[in-house]
């Protein structure tokens, strides 16, 4: 019968850990928040053009082109939500939600409205083309008409 043989595997990222010196916590936060910062300006032109290619996918469920354009307008919806969140865009951010809530439930099942579709596509449109001028240019307006439709449309949510 043989022996057993054990062999201790040394742990290099354990040990690069304990090592002292490298950057802090916050070091790393600045560095990716600098990152961030880096793009903004390359993300706030592609929220534009999500908000365009949003406006082509309503034209394309209105004429029935598309059967699954509600679908579609959730999906850009959603990554301007999250593109605009990132970057601080609360009042982009809040019309992107509603109108993936209007979406979510017309693609549900519920009367469709398109006016509310249109009126919420072009309110993220203009709100995307005034980026961060957005709030000085009277963004609260535009987020309240759109709450009203919203609701409107879909009472109980």
């Amino acid at each position: 019968m043989s022996t057993a043989r054990i062999f201790t595997v040394e742990n290099q990222l354990a040990k690069l850990v304990d090592r002292p010196g490298g950057k802090t916590v916050a070091d790393h936060v600045r560095a990716a928040e600098m990152r961030v910062q880096g793009v903004r300006d390359v993300t706030l032109a592609s929220l534009i053009e999500k908000a365009e290619a949003m406006a082509t996918a309503v034209t394309a469920g209105k004429n029935g082109s598309d059967p699954k354009a509600f679908d579609t307008i959730y999906d850009i919806s959603n990554a301007i939500f999250g593109l605009a969140g990132t970057f601080g865009l609360k009042g982009l951010a809040e019309a992107a939600f509603s109108l993936c809530d209007l979406a979510d439930s017309f693609r549900s099942g519920e009367t469709v409205n398109w006016p509310a579709i249109d009126v919420h596509v072009d309110g993220i449109r203009l709100l995307a083309t005034l980026g961060d001028k957005a709030e000085a240019a009277g963004a609260d307006t535009i987020l309240d008409g759109l709450r009203r439709v919203r609701a409107r449309v879909l009472p109980t949510g």
